[in-house]
């Protein structure tokens, strides 16, 4: 067989290029369309995306070889066999990167394998042949990533019935309605010893229990906010084969919700930080990044989810977790972090009495998506129509970047420490430290609460109003669990989430432990405005009886239920709500006191033991402490950086200003050794500080190994931050 021509070579290199990356690239996005839709991708970014990824790369080593061909045709055949044992390496590597788990061996093996095919390729006829054949593959994985779905439910989204209703009910009354939506915030996390809501902790949401009834025992039907959220706007249960339903399938399930519901009657504002439920006719889509901003985003983040997706595993766990969040994964970078190239939020973009939400590397998709609900809050007025206003955020979900006063911080490369792919590792420290800044972050969930509802009442709307507290799903903090994907060992914290209504004109607070669902909100809704009679749904008014007592929620990977008598579930996130109490007790102070030694918090560094150690750390992000940028609401809270010669395990101390104020851990990464302490917000209200860490030895002794900052030059060594 003669040597194939330009035209044939270039798909060849097209349909290894296929196998060995876009294959495996395709399959990892087309089971979560969430990574598309949280980034607000037009179906123009993925058809971009996906026929780029498909066939610019080899279209340029083609045009590579072609103009080499010009000087010497042999030269260009050499060339192609490179080319060809090259992609052929990279496709080995897929198999045998689950043989070993070091990379060498992975590489060296891949290689080996990619010289064999490139010799073969040169030498015979029908290995050629062979590669020819495969020419198709590449069209073949382009066209089913782009129309199955659900990846062609957002390219080619139904549009029958949008923003009309088969069963309208009659025209609501003037009852205004605001439904907000959190993500990711399990019931037991707001609670104490005695499962009543941490006042101290979390003074907005004991606020709105003493005016609300609060549904304490109920449940979501869906561990995925792609299912969970609509659940809640329409009073429908999804299907578990939600997956395998077309665009025209989900429209027609969910084509009747609280929008066209009321959508005679109400003035209605929406932000759905990750669903599209309310029809276009409605609330129109907002488009507020350009499409080169989009895809420069989307190339961004592509580059670590293709490097999670073909690297050998223990090159691919050195990158950033891509299963916790919807994007933003590349770590925030000390060089982008001068205050003077961040875009901070309008005024009318922030919630009271907090910073404002302030774009920084890392969780740009978390506060695009606050900003809108901050605005939209800010537009809540008694005038005209009665609002119908539905505010989803992702909050507290990850990335944990907030402190309890609503200031930012960056972790060290990972989000969460700890957290490999959906699971926890068995690292109880690390799970905790998880914990300890996912309550930080709903501290600040809780200011955003008492900022909408400061907001209703100066509009004059409050004591009438119709104001629903809830969230789509827990998140689970167990040693060796899974973090999201319901299990039976995790449906306590995933299954019950807050859940508070306040009635109009009620001002009283009242618990109810009925066991109420998330798909009750829609008619409970409906029955309060007096609409939507004629329409069915699977719930039913939160006071009306309850149909069933079992908790059944959707796994949504496993497209399976997991089920529990309602009883049983909350005898164990009562037991779930004293562990957490266990582990971070009343009063501020017990938040930072986690790690071994935690009797040194308090004391000066003076006044401790002394000795030297070998082990050497280094400080990320140290330029934070020199300059506290408290003006673009960024404080460097969480103490983090990597350490050398540090045993797992060894027990640490931070120190500012001279004064222990937080114990720690060592731990071990993929990259190597590592620290992560959260320091106390008090003890960084200066415009500097010296943030100092010691390895502690016999539970007294210190030994220096990092420091960074510096002191207040008017301060001097003799000022120290104190709990007073």
């Amino acid at each position: 067989m003669k040597w194939p021509a330009w035209w044939v070579l270039g798909l060849q290199l097209a349909a290894l290029w296929s196998l060995g990356l876009v294959r495996p690239l395709f399959d990892v996005l087309a089971s979560d369309e969430a990574f598309f839709v949280a980034r607000g991708n037009a179906p123009s970014d993925i058809l971009i995306f996906a026929i780029g990824l498909t066939f610019i790369p080899p279209l340029v080593l083609t045009l590579v070889e072609l103009a080499v061909s010009a000087a010497s045709s042999k030269a260009a055949k050499h060339l192609h066999v490179l080319f060809i044992a090259l992609l052929a390496a990279l496709l080995a590597m897929q198999f045998i990167k689950a043989i070993f788990a070091s990379a060498l061996p992975v590489i060296a093996i891949s290689l080996l394998i990619g010289a064999l095919v490139g010799w073969a390729f040169l030498r015979t006829a029908g290995m050629r042949s062979f590669l020819t054949v495969l020419t198709p593959a590449p069209f073949i994985f382009l066209a089913l990533f782009l129309f199955t779905a659900p990846i062609s439910n957002i390219l080619m989204p139904s549009t029958e019935g949008s923003g009309s209703s088969d069963n309208p009910g009659e025209s609501g009354n003037s009852t205004p309605v605001v439904l907000v939506i959190f993500d990711e915030l399990p019931n037991a996390v707001l609670m104490n010893a005695d499962t009543s809501i941490n006042a101290e902790r979390f003074p907005n949401f004991a606020k709105l229990a003493a005016t609300s009834t609060w549904y304490k025992n109920n449940t979501t039907v869906s561990d995925s906010t792609f299912s969970a959220v609509p659940a809640i706007l329409t009073g429908k249960t999804p299907p578990d084969d939600l997956r395998k339903l077309s665009s025209a399938e989900v429209n027609e399930l969910y084509r009747d919700n609280i929008y066209t519901m009321l959508a005679a009657s109400h003035r209605i504002g929406n932000v759905e930080a990750i669903t599209h439920i309310c029809p276009p006719a409605l609330c129109a889509p907002k488009q507020s990044e350009t499409a080169a901003t989009r895809l420069q985003a989307l190339y961004s983040d592509l580059s670590v989810v293709t490097g999670r997706t073909v690297l050998p595993k223990s090159l691919a766990d050195q990158l950033p977790s891509i299963d916790a969040t919807y994007g933003d994964f590349s770590p925030a970078q000390a060089a982008e972090l001068d205050s003077n190239d961040k875009k901070n939020a309008s005024a009318n973009a922030r919630f009271e009495n907090t910073p404002p939400i302030a774009e920084v590397p890392g969780a740009g998709t978390n506060n695009n998506g606050l900003r809108q609900v901050a605005g939209l809050q800010n537009s809540i007025t008694g005038a005209g129509k009665p609002p119908l206003y539905v505010m989803h955020m992702l909050m507290p979900h990850v990335p944990w970047r907030f402190g309890p006063t609503g200031d930012q911080y960056f972790p060290n490369g990972s989000d969460a420490p700890g957290l490999e792919g959906v699971n926890w590792t068995t690292n109880e420290y690390l799970t905790n430290v998880a914990l300890q800044r996912f309550i930080l972050q709903t501290q600040y969930t809780d200011k955003i609460v008492a900022s909408i509802v400061e907001r209703m009442k100066k509009a004059g709307i409050w004591d009438r109003s119709l104001f629903i507290v809830t969230a789509d799903h827990g998140v689970s903090f167990r040693p060796g669990g899974s973090r999201r994907p319901v299990t039976e060992a995790t449906l306590a914290e995933i299954a019950n989430q807050p859940m508070f209504v306040k009635y109009p004109g009620q001002t009283k607070g009242i618990v109810s432990t009925a066991p109420t669902r998330n798909v009750d909100v829609a008619p409970t809704i409906a029955a309060v405005t007096k609409t939507g009679q004629n329409l069915k749904f699977d719930g039913v008014p939160f006071n009306d009886p309850q149909p069933t007592s079992e908790v059944a929620v959707r796994n949504g990977r496993r497209a399976a239920r997991v089920t529990a008598p309602s009883a049983d579930l909350m005898a164990r996130r009562d037991q779930l709500a004293r562990e957490w109490s266990a582990t971070f007790p009343s009063g501020q102070d017990a938040l930072y006191r986690l790690g071994p030694n935690p009797n040194l918090i308090g004391q000066r560094v003076s006044a401790l033991g002394k000795t030297t150690t070998s082990a050497r750390a280094t400080v990320k992000f140290g330029n934070l402490y020199s300059n506290i940028p408290h003006k673009s609401a960024v404080v460097q809270i969480y103490f983090v950086g990597n350490t050398s010669g540090l045993a797992p395990g060894t027990p640490l101390a931070a120190a500012v200003d001279g004064k222990i104020v937080a114990v720690g851990e060592a731990y071990n990464t993929p990259g190597g050794g590592a620290f992560g302490i959260v320091l106390p917000p008090q003890s960084l209200r200066g415009s500097s500080a010296k943030v100092s860490l010691y390895s502690v030895s016999g539970g007294s002794t210190l030994a220096p190994l990092a420091s960074a900052g510096r002191l207040p030059p008017a301060a001097g060594a003799d000022t120290f931050w104190s709990d007073g």
